[in-house]
């Protein structure tokens, strides 16, 4: 199949190294001029590491343009932060062709977004997805070369219209059959890992993010009394679900850290393989990193914007955006990814359910 994948950090070099390898015709495009003509002069050669040792990988067009990527492919899968989706959506818009499918792992609901801009600029019938994952646990050692810890075996997606579900998820599953359907896209939103993991072992690992040149918060920046938080904030994610009238499974992060527990989005062995691999020692830059300005900024944001409308008191996700907010210097219940903002905070939920299920 011909895909286009977007975006050249973790989950970009892995999906087109990946993908590629299963027989996909894979059309890669990212923002770094810098890192595509070394791409380019390294004959579009990816080196990608697993379980299963090195291989070469030879990706089939990698791309300069936008356009150049999106013309004449059945999925884009757009593996970009958060924060990038109203740019990337203006750019991208108006280049997409009938019946194409944008896959977001994750997308914090910025299917919400790119639907929106291609309805302004595009006639097409455009479909959307988003997962409440990324397909792969890995990260980029160099240039050209990724390492793919593992590989997600339960990935929950929503579509966008939901009534095109069916036809939308029967593709996405032939190129990721992981996938699990799970509703619209809010519910997707409401299933994303990265708002609840990543805001708790940021914030409460501020100290030594600071202090030291590089630090493993899935390690030494994990350990019990951090998860009593992360649990916490979860079971306020799993309420909103509830709430929305979203069914079972919400795979609660409980599961995530429990090896013997019910088999969660990475499997039962994921975060015990990511600690070995230490990949995830780093430098955290605490005003410019991706968990801050995505998973905090947008993503936990987004979640609290919803409590908000629901009417559904969220303390620890209240407490953590407002530690977030003295960070970065903003109120970021205010600045970030909200209802307001998005200009549907006055429906209700049986309005946007309706708009989320293709209703006008």
């Amino acid at each position: 199949m011909k895909i286009a994948v977007i975006g050249g950090g973790n989950g970009g070099y892995a999906a087109a190294a990946d993908l590629t390898f299963h027989g996909h015709k894979i059309f890669f495009w990212q923002r770094s001029i810098k890192n595509t003509k070394e791409l380019i002069k390294n004959n579009n050669t990816i080196i990608m590491q697993d379980h299963n040792g090195k291989k070469k990988v030879k990706i089939y067009k990698v791309c300069t343009t936008l356009e150049q990527a999106v013309k004449n492919v059945k999925i884009v899968i757009i593996l970009l932060p958060a924060f990038t989706q109203k740019e990337i959506s203006k750019k991208i818009s108006s280049i997409l062709s009938n019946e194409q499918i944008i896959f977001l792992p994750p997308g914090s609901f910025g299917s919400w977004i790119f639907a929106n801009e291609s309805s302004k600029n595009n006639k097409h019938n455009i479909y959307f997805a988003e997962s409440g994952t990324l397909p792969y646990l890995a990260r980029k050692k160099d240039i050209n070369t990724i390492s793919i810890i593992t590989r997600a075996t339960r990935l929950p997606t929503g579509v966008y219209p939901k009534n095109k579900f069916m036809k939308v998820i029967k593709i996405l599953k032939t190129i990721y059959p992981s996938i699990e359907y799970c509703g619209d896209i809010l519910s997707a939103t409401l299933m994303n890992a990265g708002p609840i993991i990543h805001p708790p072992l940021i914030i409460l690992n501020v100290g030594p993010l600071e202090h030291f040149s590089t630090w493993d918060i899935h390690n030494e920046g994990t350990q019990t009394s951090i998860k009593k938080v992360i649990y916490a904030l979860d079971s306020e994610r799993i309420k909103l679900r509830k709430k929305l009238s979203y069914k079972a499974p919400h795979f609660p992060l409980s599961d995530h850290y429990n090896s013997k527990g019910e088999e969660w989005m990475y499997g039962n062995s994921a975060h015990k393989n990511l600690k070995i691999s230490k990949n995830w020692r780093e430098h955290i830059d605490l005003n410019n990193h991706r968990y801050i300005l995505e998973d905090i900024k947008i993503g936990l944001s987004f979640m609290y914007s919803i409590a908000e409308w629901l009417k559904i008191k969220v303390p620890i996700t209240s407490s953590l955006l407002d530690i977030g907010s003295i960070l970065l210097g903003e109120d970021i219940k205010k600045t970030g990814r909200t209802l307001t903002n998005l200009n549907i905070n006055n429906l209700s939920i049986l309005e946007l359910k309706n708009k989320l299920n293709g209703g006008k």
